[in-house]
């Protein structure tokens, strides 16, 4: 039979119960799961999902853009954000040209992505106000500010 989990200095029995309840990890990515399902909904009439919204929000912010500034922006593996970027340019809303020699790609909103994004802006607004609302707007600056903390370098050096 296995036994219970141990504190490896003092020997005192964790129960799980009790690590779920203070687990950074467990606790944040189940508050991701909320937050981006509100954000889907608000976001749903504009086609894009909330990741979507986030990659052409990055890209305008840092025009010029290049593949790697925007994965380190978004603390995302380049090649995940290569696949993310597929559906965008297939819906026209992003271009990428290839850098010089050693150069890495640039990736830009295309007409069509500016107004994607536009659009999009009001319904993140919607989105924005339903949890500024829920947490408190003290809490919510509070909470923006401990999310830039953990990012630490990757946080956004953007003006937005």
């Amino acid at each position: 039979m296995a036994r219970a989990p141990t504190d490896a200095q003092s020997g005192v029995v964790i129960s799980p119960a009790a690590v779920a309840e203070v687990c950074f990890c467990l606790n944040l990515r189940r508050a991701t799961r909320a937050v981006s399902r509100i954000y889907d909904q608000a976001l749903d009439s504009t086609g894009l999902k909330a990741n979507q919204f986030n990659v052409l929000i990055v890209i305008s912010s840092l025009a010029p853009a290049t593949v790697p500034a925007v994965a380190q922006a978004l603390a995302m593996e380049r090649t995940t954000l290569l696949r993310n970027l597929g559906p965008l340019k297939a819906a026209g809303y992003v271009a990428t040209t290839a850098g010089s020699g050693r150069r890495p790609d640039h990736i830009e909103l295309t007409v069509t992505g500016l107004a994607a994004l536009t659009s999009a802006i009001k319904a993140w607004q919607v989105a924005q106000r339903q949890i500024t609302e829920q947490l408190g707007g003290s809490y919510s600056a509070q909470l923006l500010q401990g999310l830039g903390r953990l990012a630490g370098p990757l946080a956004l050096n953007i003006d937005m």
